[in-house]
């Protein structure tokens, strides 16, 4: 199954396609990074160095990849104006996914407002942040969203469970969960940094 096997809800661009790839993949690094800054905080020093030196040499690499990708989608032919409107009508429901997504997270912190509950808020923004890649793996039409957002689900599920389970240090837990969605973001993004250069190589 390639990246393209799931048709988005209406029809884009090549053009279209590859810059939302590229803009996809940026931005995901850049939360990946994020990701990375929280989990390490809880790690020795020297650990701290060297995860946060390879992570920043990964990410970087695929921020220039993403940049590239984005410039060559600026070279390949316009959208239409039909394929304009399928990109309009994508990002409408993008939008009403992201504002759903806003609204769980709030609803999961205040449901977990009590300081003893507070080690459970990463496990929880976790999660609601793995089910919203789920839809937009279908109007985007991209397949690996679905892996991206099961993985951060199952993690987030993981850690749940085990600080439940009265482990030491759960921060800990907590900690390497932060450093896994990283890791799962760049993954993402590298492997959809590869579909797109592989249809622009086909088209």
């Amino acid at each position: 199954m390639t990246e393209l096997a799931l048709k988005p809800a209406a029809k884009r661009s090549l053009s279209q396609i590859t810059r939302g790839r590229g803009v996809g993949a940026w931005v995901g690094t850049l939360i990946g990074i994020g990701w990375l800054v929280y989990g390490l905080r809880w790690f020795p020093e020297a650990v701290r160095f060297v995860f946060g030196l390879a992570g920043l040499a990964v990410a970087i690499v695929l921020l220039v990849a993403s940049r590239r990708l984005i410039a060559a989608a600026r070279r390949l032919p316009a959208p239409d104006a039909a394929a304009r409107a399928a990109n309009r009508r994508i990002w409408v429901l993008f939008w009403i996914n992201f504002a759903v997504e806003i609204a769980l997270l709030n609803i999961a912190i205040k449901l977990l407002a009590q300081p003893a509950l507070h080690i459970y808020w990463i496990p929880a923004i976790s999660l609601v942040v793995g089910l919203h890649f789920l839809p937009m793996a279908r109007f985007f039409g991209v397949p690996s969203f679905v892996a991206c957002g099961a993985a951060m689900i199952g993690v987030a599920a993981a850690v749940a469970f085990v600080i439940q389970a009265g482990v030491d240090a759960p921060q800990l837990y907590v900690a390497g969960e932060s450093l896994a969605n990283a890791v799962i973001l760049w993954l993402t993004a590298a492997w959809g940094l590869r579909a797109a250069r592989l249809t622009l190589a086909a088209s």
